[in-house]
């Protein structure tokens, strides 16, 4: 459980394919700071109460909550811990902007996304299904405000040092890693991850390019001097230089395939998606969905490169080779 001299993983149950989410507990002198929080589930909350009470870490200790991005799994316990803890919550701004219409307003969200559907190809019949996909994802969640606003390169006092906040774009517009450059250690979050790749997708709550924010964000990590990652799934390795470098060649090899896709005649995303993740459609709609946004963000870095051609009217957006 403690993974570094002060720095304790705490793994806690998702009722999900991927079944724990990592957040970290941080000695800071007499408190603690905790990255990440976990989903707003019976199971995750007394879990995490009773890997504390094994630290002898009574909340109250808990002084600062921070949020690399707003997905449930790691924010979903922020708002009650923050309460209980009377603790400071930061996240980055553009975070914040995304809490209300997905997890408060995520009927008006829907609408959003039917139409996105409909323009990318799939069919009235699978978009009434996958339009919703994520609405579960609310009662996983409570909306709270933030104490403080990041924006990338702020340095927050932990234990005689610094925390270094890093905005690492690409996997949600705000995601935020935490560097502690006298440790040499990396908190990830869902940036940097051991065994897979965290979905990149382009949807309309997405930066409007983010595989190319996600590529450039690996180059900023790269530049750091980083001895241990701790991500917010899998174990712990060690610098990450290798680990990015096949992540980028894993994305080149999607975009290589996606252009032979396009190469006869011009392809909706979802008729892509169908072809690039091999019996997608025999999943779940959040994993078709996840499939048709990590399709279009391949797709928009190529269009942005010059590789691919992307048609757009008011009913279909199509790609094509260039």
């Amino acid at each position: 459980m403690e993974v570094a001299p002060g720095i304790f993983r705490l793994e806690l149950p998702m009722p999900f394919e991927l079944r724990h989410v990592n957040v970290y507990l941080l000695r800071d002198g007499e408190g603690f700071t905790l990255i990440d929080t976990g989903l707003q589930t019976d199971e995750s909350r007394q879990t995490l109460h009773a890997k504390l009470a094994s630290l002898h870490v009574p909340i109250e200790r808990i002084n600062r909550i921070l949020i690399t991005h707003i997905h449930p799994d790691h924010f979903g316990l922020a708002a009650e811990l923050r309460e209980q803890a009377k603790a400071e919550l930061v996240i980055h701004r553009l975070e914040v902007a995304l809490m209300e219409p997905r997890y408060a307003r995520a009927e008006d969200l829907v609408h959003d996304v039917a139409a996105w559907l409909s323009t990318n190809g799939v069919p009235d019949a699978e978009a009434e299904f996958v339009k919703t996909a994520s609405m579960a994802a609310r009662e996983f969640v409570k909306v709270v405000e933030p104490d403080v606003l990041l924006e990338g390169a702020e340095r927050l006092g932990i234990d005689g040092g610094e925390l270094e906040a890093v905005w690492t774009p690409g996997h949600s517009p705000g995601h935020c890693c935490f560097y502690w450059p006298d440790r040499r250690v990396l908190f990830s979050g869902d940036h940097l991850l051991p065994k897979i790749s965290p979905n990149i997708g382009l949807h309309p709550q997405s930066g409007a390019d983010p595989l190319d924010d996600y590529l450039q964000s690996l180059d900023r990590i790269k530049g750091l001097d980083v001895d241990l990652v701790l991500p917010a799934h899998g174990d712990p390795f060690p610098e990450p230089r290798d680990r990015i470098a096949a992540i980028k060649q894993h994305h080149e090899e999607r975009k290589t395939a996606l252009v032979k896709l396009t190469s006869d005649s011009p392809r909706t995303g979802w008729d892509l998606a169908g072809q690039l993740f091999q019996g997608i459609r025999d999943r779940n709609v959040f994993q078709q969905r996840l499939a048709l946004q990590e399709t279009l963000a391949h797709c928009q870095s190529l269009a942005v490169e010059g590789r691919l051609r992307k048609q757009v009217t008011r009913e279909l957006v199509t790609w094509k080779a260039a």
